[in-house]
């Protein structure tokens, strides 16, 4: 049986005042609004919920048993229309869905997690990896709050801006045998790159690398001796043999002070990969989404 919620507000104030008119004073309403009311919320319970004596109206047995819980529900739609509006980060619980993929983890998590220690001990965040295909409706359902990906194919019910630009760089290990005594200057020769045998990092299990569609166009191929779905377990894959690594130069530069790796310049030109923060149009004005927006956006 549906119930007008704002029956249960001139409950609270019957229960408070004690008195029909004072109620629909405090109410700001008539006070046959407020007898309408009553006689709703009599019907609904089957019970006088108040009785009359002298100018008081006493709650009844079941008034009493109700009245907590009825004021515990209106505080928490309360609070849920102020957040709606409002978003104090100090005392929010909530857990955020972040899609991210790879390098990409590894470079926001520490930042995001050190700020929502100190501003936000009550907020959560998980760390998931979507389907790009599954993106739009993943963002659309609530599944995922936010995600950070390279620039995609969406929507205009998808929101997004440009947060960085990257570029492809080579990786090898410091001790890489031809690498080490002729590249002091980081810099290959496309000869040199295609000697060697190389890693692809991809969620797909086949397909071709950026990098290889390029060298395609060219007419040219390279040799992949691996393929493995995150860039870290790669880099330690390089860092203890001969093979190059393909990869975005900031996750380069933050795995190299890590490991025993060297960045060289890619021999081909590519576009630059354009990172973008997406989120849903419906939620584009909600004040706990904009509130890890701002964050993200403020990542060095």
């Amino acid at each position: 049986m549906r119930i007008d919620l704002n029956l249960f507000v001139v409950f609270d104030t019957i229960y408070t005042e004690g008195n029909l008119t004072k109620a629909a004073n405090v109410l700001n309403i008539t006070q046959p609004a407020v007898s309408h009311a009553l006689a709703k919320l009599r019907d609904h319970f089957d019970d006088p919920l108040f009785v009359r004596q002298g100018n008081k109206m006493l709650p009844t047995a079941i008034a009493k048993n109700v009245i907590a819980d009825v004021r515990v529900a209106l505080r928490q739609l309360q609070v849920a229309l102020q957040q709606s509006r409002q978003f104090d980060p100090s005392s929010a619980k909530k857990r955020y869905s972040l899609s991210l993929h790879d390098s990409l983890e590894a470079a926001y998590l520490p930042y995001l997690m050190s700020h929502i220690d100190k501003e936000a001990p009550q907020v959560d965040l998980t760390s998931t990896r979507v389907r790009r295909s599954d993106l739009e409706n993943k963002l659309a359902s609530g599944d995922v709050d936010l995600a950070i990906d390279i620039l995609l194919p969406v929507t205009e019910n998808v929101c997004h801006t440009q947060i960085r630009k990257d570029r492809l760089v080579v990786v090898a290990a410091n001790h890489h045998s031809t690498l080490r005594h002729s590249n002091k200057n980081r810099q290959l020769d496309i000869e040199t790159y295609l000697l060697q045998k190389h890693i692809l990092v991809s969620s797909r299990s086949s397909g071709p690398g950026l990098e290889d569609f390029e060298l395609g166009r060219l007419g040219l191929q390279r040799r992949v001796g691996l393929r493995c779905q995150h860039f870290f377990s790669a880099c330690r894959v390089v860092e203890s043999s001969n093979m190059l690594l393909t990869m975005p130069e900031s996750a380069a530069k933050m795995f190299s002070k890590q490991l025993k790796i060297s960045i060289y310049e890619l021999p081909v030109e590519l576009p630059s990969i354009d990172v973008h923060l997406y989120w849903h149009l419906n939620v584009d004005k909600d004040p706990a989404n904009r509130w890890l927006r701002n964050k993200i956006l403020m990542a060095p």
